[in-house]
């Protein structure tokens, strides 16, 4: 044998080695990439899983909705009855002093005495509207203003000028910028005309 011969023979066996180390390498590496494709599909949901995440958030949103619904119901509740006894206690007085000049104006036929019973409640009246900060609107002598005043009648005036205010029928009130009703009002329609003097003077 050559020595050739001979250095290929020692050889053979490493270049084996070297296969079988490769193949076994490219087992495991192999064996890794499954190995990940699993966990990788674990993580992965599945639709039915996604659903029920989905419903499950849908059902505790409406949950506190409905709650935040009943809470605000509640507290609008809870504000509507404070304002009325708010409102109430502002006017027992107005009430208790209306009794008073009821009892008294049963038992007496003094006009002066029930004129100033009839003075103290326009007063504690006031006083009440005061308090809730409840305004009169002025209308008497003011131009109309259709988002104050509600005209119920026009007139003819040779003193007030068209478009003015003459007379009041019904007081109108505010709360702040909130209109509570229009002030009912005779608003002037201007100087006569010459048709409606000449049927003034007929039936006169």
């Amino acid at each position: 044998m050559s020595k050739q011969e001979e250095r290929e023979e020692k050889e053979r066996p490493l270049e084996e080695q070297a296969d079988i180390s490769q193949e076994q390498e490219e087992k495991l590496e192999e064996g890794k990439e499954q190995a990940e494709a699993k966990e990788e599909e674990k993580k992965e949901p599945t639709l039915e899983e996604l659903l029920a995440e989905e419903t499950d958030k849908l059902l505790r949103l409406r949950a506190d909705f409905d709650n935040y619904r009943k809470r605000m119901a509640r507290e609008t509740d809870e504000i509507r009855e404070r304002s009325k006894i708010i409102v109430v206690s502002d006017f027992l007085p107005v009430y208790d002093f209306f009794r008073m000049a009821m009892d008294h104006a049963a038992h007496t036929d003094d006009i002066n005495a029930l004129k100033q019973g009839m003075q103290m409640i326009m007063n504690e009246f006031s006083r009440a509207f005061d308090d809730l900060g409840v305004k009169e609107i002025e209308a008497i002598g003011k131009a109309f203003d259709p988002k104050l005043h509600d005209a119920v009648k026009s007139e003819a005036s040779e003193e007030v000028p068209e478009g003015i205010v003459i007379s009041q029928w019904k007081a109108g009130y505010k709360l702040g910028d909130r209109l509570i009703r229009p002030s009912s009002v005779v608003v002037s329609s201007g100087p006569a005309k010459e048709e409606e003097k000449k049927g003034e003077d007929q039936k006169g």
